[in-house]
């Protein structure tokens, strides 16, 4: 609302004289309490309205300023977010994660609709590739599988895991950072063997 009246105490128009600009436009009938006369030639001296008493552009641009303020924005697609093979590329990276209940007890794979909401959230506040992700993710999984899982996160909370103080982190995101800053992990080739 605030941005609608500083819109309004910019260009110097009154509330009523914004109704009566909208009320043309839209050929509606205006209500008794507005001063007409008063404000259409009050419109007339600061050329919002033609001497034949049709808009002039800087009205029709302001009343489009204005309106847009009120039109609602398509909320984005998962397809035009993370591309058209999204879903595809979300079962593979659930597949990178393994089938088994994790040291922690939970899962380590989460449903996939769980896991699209997560990956919107993610491309929403990031800009890697899938390539990039799984590469990640890969890395990710083979660094605790060395240590049983121990404290690895899940699929989704990877991804993303809100904080206490209500912002999100992103393991996921800096993992694909190291990698796009050529850090990969360098991989163990001594397991610790018990006979």
């Amino acid at each position: 609302m605030d941005e609608i009246f500083s819109l309004l105490k910019k260009y110097k128009i009154t509330p009523n004289q914004f109704y009566v600009l909208y009320s043309m436009k839209h050929k509606i009938k205006t209500d008794r309490f507005v001063n007409i006369s008063l404000e259409l030639k009050r419109l007339l001296n600061d050329q919002w309205v033609k001497e034949d008493y049709k808009l002039t552009n800087k009205a029709l641009i302001v009343i489009d300023q204005i309106e847009s303020f009120f039109k609602l924005k398509k909320k984005k697609t998962s397809v035009s977010l993370m591309g058209p093979e999204c879903i595809e590329k979300i079962k593979e990276y659930s597949e990178i994660f393994p089938k088994f209940k994790l040291p922690s007890g939970k899962y380590a794979r989460t449903n996939i609709k769980t896991l699209e909401a997560a990956f919107r959230w993610f491309f929403k506040n990031f800009d890697y590739t899938w390539e990039t992700i799984l590469k990640a993710t890969k890395i990710y999984v083979e660094e605790y599988e060395m240590n049983n899982y121990k404290y690895m996160r899940t699929s989704q909370y990877f991804i993303r895991k809100q904080m206490t103080d209500k912002s999100y982190e992103s393991p996921l995101a800096d993992y694909c950072e190291a990698i796009l800053n050529g850090v990969e992990e360098q991989k163990n080739h001594f397991k610790e063997r018990v006979v």
